[in-house]
């Protein structure tokens, strides 16, 4: 779907052609950028921002991480996001904040900081049930000695567009990433969690593994709902000792898996998923 034709875009609503970096921004070419993505859930009359200055304290230390300076606090920036929501239709919408460099800097060193930051809204559908086919990904999950996990910057997902584009090259709809020592570790934009004995289990978080926020929600719910979550390092050789299995993640929300390679689970009907799965939807049509 488009993208908002209004955005908010250094400190102000503007159009959004007018956020365009140049065609000889280093963010151009070598991904010199950070974002994040957050939904924007429109239940009834009112907006539902979920977890919303987490995923924006995310943005702005990664942003400062990568020398993308911007003058801009947390507050300020979710402020912007509620003034974009104002101009959108009436409709979850995916929001996702940028802060990439617009002025002809192609090199590494940069003559003149031209930092900026832009936030857009992509309206997108909720509560989706279809199960997902995935399958172990021949693309390796970038360690975090390379580009570090939490920070989001734009050029290392071109691993994860390689991981999605050969899963779908073959028939599947999501390829999971294995780490450098053979440990599993993420789908291409979503963590994963397993079920096994009533219990969650999902890959041990190590520096390699992306923190995501939705994975720190589905935690947090099955606390409350008793049912145990256990992080350990995981092969694909342990795939058939689970019942069950499911990606998390902003966009992806919580969706089934209903076979990973050859293996079939039976994900989508399974007490545990679904008790996740009803909790997490109560929380976010609040």
């Amino acid at each position: 779907m488009t993208a908002s034709s209004t955005v908010w875009f250094n400190g102000a609503l503007a159009e959004r052609r007018s956020a365009d970096p140049s065609v000889a921004s280093n963010t151009l070419h070598l991904g010199i950028a950070v974002f994040d993505g957050l939904m924007a859930y429109r239940n009834g009359g009112s907006w539902y921002l979920h977890r919303g200055i987490e995923h924006v304290r995310r943005f702005t230390t990664g942003a400062a991480r990568m020398d993308l300076a911007l003058p801009w606090s947390a507050d300020e920036l979710l402020d912007g996001i509620w003034e974009l929501l104002e101009t959108v239709p009436p409709r979850t919408h995916y929001v996702r904040p940028i802060a990439y460099r617009t002025g002809p800097e192609v090199f590494f060193q940069v003559e003149r900081d031209t930092s900026s930051a832009c936030v857009f809204a992509v309206p997108v559908e909720r509560d989706q049930d279809e199960p997902l086919a995935c399958r172990i990904s021949g693309i390796q999950r970038v360690p975090h000695r390379a580009v570090p996990a939490s920070w989001k910057v734009s050029g290392a997902y071109a691993n994860s567009y390689l991981a999605a584009r050969e899963a779908r090259a073959s028939g599947y709809d999501d390829g999971i990433m294995l780490d450098a020592g053979g440990l599993i570790a993420e789908a291409s934009t979503s963590n994963l969690f397993f079920v096994r004995d009533g219990a969650l289990v999902t890959p041990r978080l190590t520096p390699d593994i992306f923190p995501g926020i939705t994975r720190a929600v589905v935690v947090e719910l099955a606390g409350a709902l008793g049912v145990p979550v256990l992080e350990e390092d995981l092969r694909p050789a342990e795939l058939p000792a689970f019942e069950a299995a499911f990606l998390c993640g902003t966009l992806s929300e919580l969706r089934p898996i209903d076979r990973i390679g050859d293996l079939a689970y039976r994900s989508e009907g399974h007490p545990v998923f679904r008790a996740v799965l009803r909790a997490f939807r109560e929380l976010t049509h609040q």
